[in-house]
């Protein structure tokens, strides 16, 4: 028979709970501390393309088209190290505790820049870009920039993959909500194989792919925290 002393059932569970908690917590620490040394890892030798960048923007007589070129360069950057820093609040999307960092964007200049940065990637796979965007379309917006340019970059990355010949085409409008907010509508269609409707349930599944990515062997799906 078993003495008194001999922890319960309940107290074995409670007991097991509380090491699986604590290696939780240890393989977490050990996560945080992988991303941190990556984070740093990649951010020095993005600082390096970002200067070099900057100095030639800087030179005397540099070429149209270089210029051109070293401007992409350096935002495409910028972003990356935007994407870079923000990889380090992955606690707060694990948590989810994810908040809005909201402030006045220039819309204008955002789609131009994704323009620049897509059009040569498009462009590579025989493709071509286009960006119809509404006449009366507002020069500033206040949004979270970073995350708008991310889905934008997403939609249009993903149309370019699975597209093997045509054009990509990214139109964007809104709808007046009132006097200070509105609705903005971002459609990005192409010439690709597309999603089967059967499939369409299933897209905001994690890490789901559709039959065209898994025959593609790229990517792993959508990821939501």
């Amino acid at each position: 028979f078993p003495s008194h002393d001999t922890p319960s059932g309940a107290t074995i569970k409670i007991k097991a709970k509380k090491v699986a908690k604590f290696k939780a917590e240890v393989a977490n620490q050990s996560k945080s501390a992988f991303i941190a040394n990556m984070s740093h890892e990649l951010r020095s030798p993005l600082n390096a393309i970002i200067g070099f960048s900057q100095l030639m923007l800087r030179a005397k007589n540099l070429p149209k088209e270089q210029y051109e070129n070293a401007v992409i360069i350096q935002r495409s950057g910028e972003y990356l190290l935007t994407l870079i820093n923000n990889v380090l609040d992955f606690a707060k999307i694990e948590a989810q505790k994810t908040t809005l960092n909201q402030k006045d964007v220039d819309l204008e200049q955002l789609l131009n820049d994704l323009e620049d940065m897509l059009h040569l990637k498009a462009e590579s796979a025989g493709l071509e870009l286009f960006f119809e965007r509404q006449p009366s379309l507002p020069r500033y917006i206040y949004t979270d920039e970073l995350k708008l340019r991310q889905v934008i970059i997403n939609l249009l990355s993903n149309a370019i993959k699975f597209t093997e010949q045509g054009s990509v085409i990214l139109k964007i409008f809104h709808e007046e909500q009132g006097s200070d907010d509105l609705k903005l509508y971002i459609s990005v269609s192409d010439s690709g194989v597309g999603i089967a409707k059967e499939e369409l349930a299933n897209i905001f599944e994690a890490f789901v792919q559709a039959e065209a990515g898994r025959e593609m062997q790229e990517g792993t799906g959508l990821w939501v925290g």
